[in-house]
């Protein structure tokens, strides 16, 4: 062994010394949620394609091309790329015009907002690298970079918000099952589908800011249950009051459903106010209106932007009154959004049915019942919402989308009854409960190559159970390589509508 050999191995064990210790502070469940973001790469799929897709697009190229609201070039250019495809598209919302006689635009701007550091660093690279010469580089913010930077912007949002599902699920679970609730979730519901083939969707973007905002109000809330289920109040700061209004505002201009999350506040509110009344603890009630006061604050303040678009784009701070009349609040088809035979939330992802249950046992238990009635106030709000649309079958979706936002309650749901089952009960072995998560994965799969690759357009308007049941074990299998190849090879032909 020379010199040379011997003064290195101290220097290579120390390295390795260090790399020890950093796994071994590491949190694992986030070095296991960070592995599947990894593997679930090859899935991510940089295209706009669908209307709602170019909708929340155009935003950015209006405002940083021409700096107005007026869509109708943007919207040509989609158009000009496959005009039968956008046929409907372009009678619905570029011959239609909105109350201010501008192409129709129902997308609200919150994740445009969230995709403009993305869209504007693709900007000046595309702009300096064609300065340069480098033909690769379009800066007419259309080109497959400018595609790319807002694609990958809503994987990494929503994959942002998943780790904050799992730091939110950590305050009540271990670690593991935090961390299992967050991978059978991700890969057995929509999640997946939203956040890595049809990424331009504002499904990954509302997890992210739900996500956020649940996580911001639960580590300053303060309050607490005791022993003999007492509420006591807590005593959040004024800047986390306000910080939750201008978040909250953030939530609702990413999807404008997702404000009824704030519910959870709402209830908080008056549990605070009932106790302090009852103890005529004057300064508190002061104290707590006051934090009241400077949410509604943040919220009005943060929502400026999204009212200064409604102004300028449909001539009134308002939505366009085309939204309005898509929903029907007196009649919400609440039972038909989760259990219709062709379009029910729990036919298309029966992981939800065991999530759901998760959520309803954490009410037997005391330290975790408030938090139990708190996150399913949450999903009944975006339940509500989102049956009382009139186009609450969301035809031609991947199962139901406008509750991917909500995934919170799933993750915390499955991981508590995960524990309950090996834990507290002993019910089933640990590796048995992974084993059926990993059925619902599989499972869940088989129904995106369904959807994706098997079925025509007409038939993916709803669910036909049976034939989904029979297809999975008869139909997949043998297009499981086909699929994947042209999944790989000739991606702009995976999932048309």
């Amino acid at each position: 062994m020379s010199k040379a050999d011997i003064n290195s191995q101290p220097t290579t064990n120390k390295n390795v010394s260090r790399v020890k210790k950093l796994y071994q502070r590491a949190d694992k469940g986030i070095l296991a949620l960070c592995l599947v973001f990894i593997l679930t790469l090859p899935l991510y799929t940089p295209r706009i394609y669908a209307s709602d897709e170019i909708q929340y697009f155009s935003y950015l190229h209006s405002v940083v091309f021409d700096f107005n609201l007026d869509f109708t070039n943007e919207y040509e250019y989609f158009i000009s790329i496959n005009p039968k495809k956008y046929e409907g598209f372009k009678k619905d919302l570029l011959d239609k015009k909105n109350e201010n006689n501008l192409p129709i635009n129902v997308a609200p701007i919150g994740s445009a907002l969230l995709w403009s550091p993305f869209y504007l660093t693709a900007h000046g690279i595309s702009s300096l690298g064609n300065a340069m010469g480098i033909k690769a580089f379009n800066p007419n913010g259309y080109s497959p970079f400018y595609i790319f930077s807002v694609t990958f912007a809503s994987l990494l949002y929503g994959f942002a918000g998943i780790i904050m599902c799992y730091l939110l699920a950590r305050e009540f679970l271990s670690r593991f099952w935090a961390a299992f609730g967050c991978i059978i979730i991700w890969l057995a519901s929509p999640l997946i589908f939203y956040m890595s083939i049809t990424p331009p969707m504002s499904h990954a973007n509302s997890l992210f800011t739900i996500s956020l905002w649940v996580f911001v109000w639960h580590r300053t809330r303060g309050w607490k249950l005791e022993e003999t289920g007492r509420f006591v109040p807590g005593k959040r700061s004024l800047k986390a009051w306000f910080a939750l209004g201008v978040l909250g505002a953030l939530m609702t201009m990413v999807r404008e459903q997702d404000g009824t999350v704030m519910v959870v506040v709402a209830i908080e509110a008056l549990l605070s106010y009932r106790v302090s009344l009852r103890e005529r603890n004057w300064s508190e009630v002061r104290r707590l209106f006051s934090g009241n006061l400077l949410l509604v604050a943040g919220l009005i303040v943060g929502i400026i932007p999204q009212l200064l678009t409604y102004q300028f784009l449909n001539g009134h701070p308002s939505p366009s009154t085309i939204v309005g009349n898509k929903l029907r609040f007196l009649n919400p088809q609440l039972l038909g959004l989760m259990i219709d035979p062709n379009h029910g939330m729990f036919l298309w992802s029966p992981v939800l049915i065991p999530s759901m249950a998760g959520i309803i046992m954490m009410w037997f238990n005391r330290k975790l019942r408030l938090i139990s009635i708190l996150l399913f106030a949450a999903w009944l709000a975006e339940l509500y919402i989102s049956a009382s649309f009139l186009t609450w079958t969301m035809a031609g979706s991947y199962g139901a989308r406008r509750m991917v936002g909500v995934s919170l309650v799933y993750i915390v749901g499955i991981g508590y009854l995960g524990w309950w089952l090996t834990e507290h009960r002993r019910l089933l072995a640990r590796w048995v409960v992974v084993g059926l998560g990993v059925l619902f994965i599989a499972w869940n799969f088989g129904v995106i190559v369904q959807f994706s690759a098997i079925r025509d357009e007409q038939s993916r308007q709803n669910l036909d159970p049976a034939r989904v049941v029979r297809d999975q074990f008869t139909v997949v299998p043998g297009k499981l390589i086909d699929t994947a190849a042209k999944f790989f090879t000739k991606r702009e032909d995976f999932f048309k509508k």
